[in-house]
């Protein structure tokens, strides 16, 4: 251990004298064992987080060394004295110096937390490319957080709007990262309060979105009769393959692509007529970090987990699905649609849609256009939002509300406004012969 008498500067500077002072006369310590006591717990603290290696000096003139990580890499530290050295390294870890952090250094801790909350590898790409688009370059990342007022943020998201032609959709995603951080760093006491929920960004610059008509969004009534023709002289042609069914199975119960091709024949219960969505299909980096088609063990919302009820048309279909497997000897780990080369993949389904969207001669529309009919139906029927809301899976009923759109066929919406407006107030008495 260091002299005393060499350390004591560093460490007195760190003891509050009144602190000292009671210690000495009611502890019945010296000055020097309160001293070497207090050396020795900071001493503790740090070796026990501290990953790097501590060189002492090789000749009189060198000094004590190591390392710590910050964002960009490591970062080499030094001091005269062993002592000096804990006391720079003790300070670094746990005398919290605010001006030190930056959204930049925070920006590794963040994504890492929203990877340990279980979020799609295909999620995480989707933000690191954000920060790769729109903060990376941009000088208010290096920003000390102290000093990040909300006219910065402004600045810089109006620049963003500005250099980038950005939509509202585009801006409210990748807004979602500095805001996330900021209110991270609150939580962390790094800042006070979060200068983001202050901050006013105006919209105005932002390109419009192309607005799509209700009838682009949901198959209409003459379109689902064709397509399903459609899906059932696929069926004929190739009766080995699945996919049409899972296509009809959408059709009744507006189930995402993800949560389709991963339920398991163990989740059907026949007797009480349900079904259980507990799982889906995700995307996940591999060892080469290329993404692969994978299923998790969990749902995209905290109510996508659901019982759905079942009627008979649906049971003959799963079970007509499941003696299909049975007869050509399909199986890979339960699932229910598979093929010859195993479980079948979310695109596979959508790729059955477009075809036969196409065979049906009708606008191609997607797997989500089907939920969105599902959604609309059950609407039509008087079904209240908030039934429809947990039966789709979604948290929230502002989701829902987007999914409801007019699937009336233009033939029938131009008959029930004209009949509407025949008599609006008195107008037919009113005609002439």
């Amino acid at each position: 251990m260091p002299s005393l008498q060499n350390e004591r500067g560093d460490f007195m500077n760190n003891i509050p004298n009144k602190l000292l002072i009671d210690l000495i006369n009611y502890g019945n310590l010296s000055e020097d064992d309160v001293l070497e006591s207090f050396y020795e717990m900071k001493k503790k603290k740090v070796l026990e987080i501290h990953p790097y290696a501590i060189t002492n000096p090789k000749n009189k003139d060198a000094r004590w060394q190591t390392f710590v990580s910050e964002a960009n890499g490591r970062k080499k530290i030094s001091a005269v004295s062993e002592g000096r050295l804990y006391q720079k390294l003790f300070d670094f870890y746990f005398i919290r110096d605010t001006s030190r952090f930056t959204i930049k250094s925070l920006y590794p801790e963040w994504l890492k937390i929203r990877e340990e909350a279980n979020l799609s590898d295909r999620t995480i790409q989707r933000y690191d490319n954000y920060w790769n688009k729109y903060y990376a370059s941009n000088s208010i990342v290096n920003k000390p957080l102290v000093n990040i007022k909300p006219d910065h943020i402004e600045m810089f998201f109006h620049g963003c709007i500005k250099n980038y032609n950005m939509s509202i959709k585009e801006l409210n995603n990748m807004k979602y990262l500095m805001k996330d951080i900021l209110k991270m760093a609150v939580r962390q006491e790094i800042i006070g309060t979060n200068p983001f929920d202050v901050a006013e960004i105006k919209t105005y610059g932002c390109k419009p979105p192309n607005k799509k008509s209700d009838r682009s969004r949901v198959y209409l009534p003459d379109e689902k009769k064709r397509l399903f023709k459609a899906l059932n002289e696929d069926i004929s042609k190739h009766p080995d393959v699945t996919d049409a069914y899972a296509v009809f199975f959408l059709f009744k119960t507006g189930l995402r692509l993800g949560e389709i091709v991963a339920i398991k024949e163990c989740d059907i219960d026949f007797l009480n007529k349900e079904i259980h969505i507990q799982r889906m299909e995700s995307k996940k980096k591999d060892e080469n970090s290329k993404f692969q088609n994978v299923i998790v063990d969990y749902t995209k919302t905290s109510n996508g987990n659901r019982f759905l009820p079942l009627d008979d048309y649906d049971l003959k279909l799963l079970k007509k699905v499941i003696s299909t497997n049975a007869f050509y000897d399909y199986y890979d780990s339960g699932y229910i649609f598979v093929d010859g080369q195993g479980r079948t993949k979310s695109r596979e389904i959508d790729n059955r849609i477009r075809k036969c969207c196409k065979a049906a001669n009708i606008d191609v529309k997607s797997a989500h256009d089907i939920r969105r009919t599902v959604a609309s139906e059950m609407h039509l029927q008087g079904i209240p939002i908030e039934m429809i809301r947990d039966y789709l899976g979604h948290s929230e009923i502002s989701t829902t509300w987007g999914y409801i759109y007019d699937n009336t066929a233009k033939s029938e919406r131009s008959r029930m406004i004209t009949d509407a407006l025949r008599t609006m107030n008195g107008l037919k008495r009113t005609q002439v012969s």
